[in-house]
């Protein structure tokens, strides 16, 4: 979908590219690695942040994540208990960053324990004090947090673009199946397309 960026009222929103979701040792590997290392997304986020970084842009990093003990999860899902159950993303090691596309010093991490970011963090207060309105967002998995995310940025008025192939989900077929729902409430691009909109001197 063709779409014209304004990079100064941009951010960057990076969502879960934590090694317990998304690395082949992480508690959830059955579930999200190997559509993730399929798809390449770890090397094509990479390459969007530092692109971002390049010319300034704003870039945030969320990360789902919990006490030793679980005492800040409230399960009322499926999901939620699998987190426990499987002992998963406890702060520390499994809910890390990998190291190609962890914050930079001065960049903002937002932890969080719901399923989306917004809830019971400063993301919103954080991008109003930005003055954006546009918000680039990526991550695994694509129906899960991205998808909750790119809901509730666009129902906050922001304008949402979501990077496809930055993202994934656990098949192919969910991923595909978010980004058609997603269609209607966000413009869907990709590395590449992004990648030459960052770079473009005319629209920053």
């Amino acid at each position: 979908m063709s779409f014209t960026l304004e990079t100064s009222r941009s951010v960057l929103l990076s969502l879960h590219l934590q090694h317990d979701i998304v690395s082949k040792a992480g508690k959830f590997a059955n579930f999200f690695s190997s559509q993730a290392e399929e798809r390449n997304v770890i090397k094509n986020c990479e390459q969007v942040i530092n692109e971002a970084r390049l010319i300034g842009m704003p870039v945030i990093h969320a990360a789902v994540c919990f006490n030793d003990d679980y005492s800040d999860l409230h399960v009322n899902g499926p999901l939620l208990a699998m987190v426990k159950q499987m002992e998963a993303l406890k702060k520390g090691e499994g809910a890390a960053f990998f190291d190609e596309v962890a914050p930079y010093e001065g960049e903002y991490v937002i932890e969080h324990q719901r399923v989306g970011p917004f809830e019971g963090t400063n993301l919103s207060q954080i991008l109003k004090d930005s003055g954006s309105d546009t918000v680039i967002l990526f991550g695994v998995a694509t129906n899960i947090v991205v998808e909750t995310t790119a809901r509730i940025a666009s129902d906050k008025g922001y304008n949402v673009i979501v990077v496809e192939d930055c993202c994934s989900a656990a098949t192919l077929e969910a991923h595909k199946a978010s980004l058609e729902t997603l269609s209607l409430l966000a413009t869907i691009t990709t590395r590449d397309d992004l990648l030459e909109k960052l770079k473009a001197p005319s629209l920053k």
